[in-house]
């Protein structure tokens, strides 16, 4: 059985989401391997995301704090003096933190801290940055296999949650899911615009789920107070996370919007087409390579403010891909 150990920064939802395919492909690539996820600080796949994130990892260390030092221990939190990896998979580019995780006995070191100065692999061609993060971590996986990965997010969910899932849409018509928050304020689309576009496609016989994230209190008070009918699905399920319903449900959905947000990469499993609206952030790199989510970016109209994205053009592209 061979041991892997992966190493990061930390995950918020967001990250958490968007790093899953990348778990699934180590354990489908590695069978019967056992996968420790090493986070420096704190981790979603210790909490939010440990139902999901369990059925591939056997360990989750967090708050481990590694030390370059070579006259120190390597963590104070953790005994790595006596462990040994098959491989060891550096998934941040900090190089202090590159040199602590190097201290970590193993076989194989893959890392792309420093133009992959430390890494046992390096890629033979010169190697694109700007890259969607999960291609970065894909072409680390692709050197240790020495094969090139396609990746497709290709998520499954248990059959008790699809069943209750279906009962809840099954009188639902065309449904279209709606997800106006976003961790910060710059990446949010005003919450009238997502009104705006959901009474649209009401007149037009479509029915609409709203997926509100835990801290997203303001936008769900306005959902209501305009339509007190208002969809939940996360409301009407009790026994799983929050965020498998809402990544579950797309399977259900003709089609999604979102701000760029721990949602949206709910939404991003490929069930549904998905329209994600930018602020700053570059849409390339913060969007999985698929041709079901598309993104509308406020460069277009010569900005960096999500707000300046009309309304008008958001619904005349949701009706083009519909």
């Amino acid at each position: 059985m061979k041991k892997i150990l992966v190493f990061s920064n930390g995950e918020k939802i967001g990250d958490g989401l968007i790093k899953l395919p990348f778990l699934q492909e180590i354990f489908l690539q590695f069978k019967n391997c056992k996968i420790t996820w090493l986070a420096y600080g704190t981790t979603v796949y210790s909490t939010t995301l440990k139902e999901i994130s369990s059925r591939y990892l056997s360990e989750v260390i967090y708050n481990a704090e590694l030390n370059p030092m070579p006259w120190k221990k390597i963590s104070y939190t953790y005994n790595f003096h006596d462990k040994y990896y098959d491989i060891i998979i550096d998934t941040q580019k900090t190089v202090y933190k590159t040199i602590a995780l190097k201290r970590i006995k193993s076989k194989i070191f893959v890392s792309s801290t420093a133009s992959w100065l430390f890494s046992d692999l390096k890629p033979k061609n010169k190697y694109k940055e700007k890259k969607y993060y999960l291609d970065n971590l894909f072409d680390m996986l692709g050197l240790i296999i020495n094969q090139r990965i396609n990746y497709i997010n290709n998520y499954s969910f248990p059959i008790i949650l699809e069943d209750k899932l279906k009962k809840i849409f099954k009188n639902k018509k065309s449904c279209i899911g709606i997800a106006p928050g976003a961790g910060e304020k710059n990446k949010k689309w005003e919450i009238q615009n997502f009104l705006e576009v959901a009474k649209y496609f009401l007149n037009k016989n479509y029915d609409i789920a709203f997926f509100i994230g835990p801290e997203d209190y303001y936008e769900k008070k306005i959902i209501l107070k305009n339509f007190p009918e208002a969809f939940f699905p996360e409301d009407l399920i009790k026994d799983f996370s929050g965020p498998e319903i809402v990544m579950a449900s797309t399977k259900f959905l003709i089609f999604s919007l979102s701000n760029d947000s721990g949602v949206s990469h709910m939404l991003s499993t490929n069930y549904c087409l998905l329209l994600k609206l930018f602020g700053q952030r570059s849409p390339e790199k913060f969007t999985p390579r698929s041709s079901m989510i598309k993104t509308i970016s406020p460069k277009k109209y010569g900005s960096n403010d999500i707000n300046s994205i009309p309304v008008k053009y958001v619904i005349e592209t949701i009706e083009k891909l519909i």
